[in-house]
């Protein structure tokens, strides 16, 4: 994902704070069940919601990109 997402689309994690899968879930499971701050909490939620919205679009762009390549 990480590799071909800016191949086909252009688009690539850079630049977000979270950029990796690994460190999405333990970043989640820390903010989650661990002793953090409100504030920190908001961040890294916020930080998550980047990542994973980057995801999810990702995936749909892939697909779609592979559609018009496959025609």
């Amino acid at each position: 994902m990480k590799a071909v997402l800016p191949a086909l689309t252009g688009k690539s994690y850079e630049g977000l704070e979270i950029a990796e899968g690994g460190t999405a879930s333990l970043e989640y499971l820390r903010v989650t069940y661990g002793e953090v701050e409100d504030k920190e909490r908001e961040k890294v939620r916020g930080d998550l919601e980047k990542y994973c919205a980057l995801d999810t679009e990702g995936m749909v762009l892939i697909v779609d990109q592979l559609r018009r390549l496959a025609r």
